[in-house]
C-alpha cells in the first residue's frame, strides 16, 4: 500500500505458515508498518492464502517490481539494487529493512554467516535502517554469537522481547539492546471481547501442547524435559481440575504439527475426564470464541498463552522454566510467574493451581494492565524507530 511518508519498508513474509501464532504476529507488525511507509514484501514462494491472510496489496509484493529470488540473500541483493537505483536517480527515500519477529535460536554455516554480516554492512553503508522487533534470541553457537554481535553493529534498532534475551545479548557483547514487547501485546482483538471477564461460570479448561523435546537440535542441556516428564505433570493437573473440580477438558492446537501429540493427550485422558478433542486447527476467530470462555488455558507454547491472556482466560504455562526462556522471560517481566508450572520441579508444582483460581480476579486485572502498558510501550517505541527518533 503506497504511503505518503516517502519511506520504503522492506519485509520478508516467510514464517511457519502452519503456526497461527506466527501468522498473527506477522499480520500485527505489517498493519503497524503501513503507517510509516510503503511496504515491499518478499512474496516469492509464499502461499497465496497466506498473502491474503496478511491482506497484502499488489503494490506491496516484491514480485510486482521484478523480484523473483528464491533465497534470503536474493532479497538482500534486491534491497541493495533498489537503494542504488534511487541514489542514481536522485530519488532519495529513507529505507528500512524490518527483520521477522519471533524466536531466533538457529545456527548458520560459515558462508551464510559471512554473507549475513557482509550484506548488513552494505545496507548500513547505504543508510538502509535494519530494525528488529519482538524477538527472543539464543542460545547460539559460538560462531553465531560472533555473527550476531557483528551484525548488531550495523543495525539501526536492535531489540529483544524479554529480559532474559537482553541479558544474553549483553553477555555476548551487544550493549545497545532495547526491550520491545512481543507483538502479541499489540494485536487487534474483536471489539466484543474484553480482557476482564466474569469468573465462576467457566466449565472447561484447555490443553494445547507440543511434545518435548521438539528435535535433537533443541537439546541444549542433558536434562531437557521429555514428553514423559511433561505428561506426569499434566496427569496431576487432570486429576485436580477435571477430577476434583469437575471441569471439562478441551484439547486444541494452534500449530499443525502439534496435532498428533494433542490427539495422544486426548486419548490418554479419555477415561479420566470429559474430554473433547478439536480435530481442526483453530483459527483467529475460533481462538477467541474458545479461549475467552475457558477457566484456564494450559500450554507450553508462548502464543497460545498470550492469546489466552488477550481473551481474558488464565494462561498457565507448563514448561521447563530452566530451558524455555522465551516463555518464562516474558511472564517474569510482567510479574506473572505465579502462572508458571515448572515441570522441572515435578508434580509438586501443580499445588499452585488452587491459589491461582482463588486470585483469578486480581490476576485478570493485572493482565489487563499488562496489555494496556505493553501495548502503549510498543506503539510509542515503534513510532520512534520508524520516524527516525530513536537515540
Amino acid at each position: 500500500m503506497l504511503n505518503n511518508t516517502g519511506n520504503i519498508i522492506f519485509y520478508r513474509a516467510y514464517t511457519q505458515y502452519e503456526n497461527l501464532g506466527d501468522i498473527i504476529i506477522h499480520k500485527t507488525l505489517i498493519r503497524r508498518l503501513r503507517n510509516y511507509g510503503s511496504l515491499i514484501i518478499d512474496d516469492i514462494g509464499v502461499p497465496d492464502w497466506y498473502c491474503q491472510e496478511l491482506g497484502l496489496e499488489s503494490e506491496e509484493r516484491a514480485s510486482q517490481y521484478g523480484y523473483n529470488g528464491t533465497q534470503e540473500e536474493d532479497f538482500w541483493r534486491f534491497m541493495l539494487l533498489v537503494n542504488l537505483k534511487s541514489i542514481i536517480k536522485l530519488n532519495f527515500k529513507k529505507m528500512y529493512f524490518v527483520l521477522s519477529p519471533g524466536n531466533d535460536a538457529m545456527g548458520w554455516g560459515r558462508w551464510k554467516s559471512a554473507k549475513r554480516v557482509l550484506y548488513s554492512f552494505w545496507l548500513a553503508t547505504l543508510e538502509v535502517r535494519i530494525v528488529r522487533f519482538g524477538v527472543s534470541i539464543g542460545p547460539f553457537t559460538r560462531q553465531r554469537e560472533l555473527v550476531e554481535k557483528l551484525s548488531s553493529k550495523f543495525m539501526y534498532f536492535y531489540s529483544v522481547r524479554d529480559s532474559i534475551s537482553r541479558n544474553y545479548a549483553k553477555s555476548i557483547g551487544i550493549n545497545n539492546v532495547y526491550l520491545f514487547p512481543d507483538l502479541a501485546w499489540l494485536m487487534e482483538k474483536p471489539a466484543s471481547h474484553n480482557l476482564i471477564r466474569n469468573s465462576g461460570e467457566e466449565d472447561y479448561v484447555i490443553f494445547s501442547f507440543r511434545s518435548l523435546p521438539i528435535s535433537k537440535k533443541d537439546l541444549t542441556k542433558s536434562d531437557f524435559s521429555t514428553p514423559e516428564s511433561l505428561c506426569s505433570v499434566l496427569d496431576e493437573i487432570v486429576k485436580l481440575v477435571c477430577g476434583q473440580w469437575s471441569k471439562k477438558l478441551i484439547i486444541s492446537y494452534q500449530v499443525t504439527r502439534d496435532h498428533d501429540f494433542c490427539k495422544e493427550l486426548a486419548d490418554r485422558y479419555t477415561n479420566l475426564a470429559d474430554v473433547v478433542f478439536i480435530e481442526k486447527q483453530i483459527d483467529s476467530q475460533s481462538m477467541y470464541d474458545l479461549y475467552s470462555r475457558a477457566l484456564m488455558v494450559f500450554s507450553n507454547r508462548l502464543h497460545v498463552l498470550m492469546f489466552a491472556m488477550a481473551c481474558g482466560s488464565l494462561p498457565v504455562a507448563v514448561v521447563d522454566a530452566a530451558v524455555q526462556h522465551k516463555v518464562t522471560g516474558i511472564f517474569s517481566d510482567v510479574g506473572l510467574m505465579q502462572l508458571v508450572i515448572d515441570i522441572g520441579k515435578g508434580t509438586s508444582a501443580v499445588e499452585s493451581l488452587p491459589g491461582i483460581v482463588d486470585e483469578a480476579d486480581k490476576i485478570k486485572e493485572k493482565m489487563a494492565s499488562c496489555y494496556k502498558n505493553r501495548r502503549q510501550e510498543g506503539e510509542d517505541l515503534l513510532q520512534k524507530v520508524m520516524t527516525g527518533k530513536i537515540q
